[in-house]
């Protein structure tokens, strides 16, 4: 299954509405600028998201535009200094990303404890199956 069934499988736009209204007005960085958050944000609507940045490790290379879709690019490693309230996962392998932000990037920082989830999340049966 591609990106774009895995989207439509998962109803990802009712699922990215359901979270813009849970997390209204809380800042957001999106981690991960790949292939995955690029057919997101060419097929569905993220505007009402408060999406502050997005977070990348192709991001610590300055010869690289540091913008994704018209909002600011930056590094993982700016994650424990940058305003935001609460870290999305863009990303399908988002349990690796998940532990990874909370052991290698936040750990001891003042962002450590700050909530990270996946941006889509996969349904109890495919959890149960993986």
């Amino acid at each position: 299954m591609d990106f774009k069934e895995f989207f439509q499988k998962y109803d990802a736009q009712a699922k990215i509405d359901k979270l813009a209204r849970r997390y209204k007005n809380r800042k957001i960085v999106l981690y991960g600028a790949g292939q995955y958050a690029t057919i997101l944000f060419e097929n569905y609507d993220l505007s009402k998201l408060n999406i502050v940045a997005v977070a990348d490790i192709k991001f610590e290379n300055d010869e690289i535009e540091k913008s994704f879709f018209g909002y600011r690019g930056i590094s993982p490693a700016e994650i424990k200094d940058f305003d935001c309230d609460l870290i999305l996962i863009s990303n399908f392998d988002y349990e690796f990303f998940v532990n990874y932000l909370d052991s290698e990037v936040l750990y001891g920082t003042k962002k450590a404890g700050i909530e990270i989830r996946p941006l889509i999340r996969l349904g109890f049966k495919d959890l149960f199956l993986k």
